[in-house]
């Protein structure tokens, strides 16, 4: 049985970590900080944005704070921490070890995700 949040199994077709040419750009040095938060703890997942900003605004309330009912784990980003860390982001290792989703979840997200040398690995702290 899968949780809703783990609905995603593959990028979306602008995820800014895709290995296609279709990424959406992101500033300088956010990608490298997103797998970074991920690989540290500090962050125990990254939603994918197409279920954060949903067109009838669910996740959010009345006064446009963001208040999540809907989101799904992003699995390009969930690819890519564990190309470059060689371990799942908090979320998915909870996931996995609650049976919840498979060992093999994401899978095909790896194919279809950069490769840690895309990435300027010196903004990543290599304790991770």
């Amino acid at each position: 049985m899968c949780d809703k949040s783990f609905a995603l199994t593959k990028p979306c077709a602008n995820c800014p970590f895709r290995n296609d040419g279709q990424a959406i750009d992101l500033m300088p040095g956010r990608r490298e900080q997103i797998i970074q938060d991920l690989l540290s703890g500090e962050a125990g997942t990254f939603h994918c944005h197409k279920t954060v900003y949903r067109s009838d605004n669910r996740n959010h309330d009345d006064e446009g704070n963001y208040r999540p009912v809907d989101v799904c784990h992003c699995p390009g980003a969930a690819a890519v921490t564990w190309k470059v860390g060689g371990r799942d982001m908090t979320m998915v290792q909870i996931a996995k070890r609650l049976r919840m989703i498979g060992i093999d979840h994401y899978d095909e997200a790896l194919v279809l995700t950069i490769e840690p040398g895309d990435l300027d690995l010196n903004l990543i702290d290599n304790r991770y």
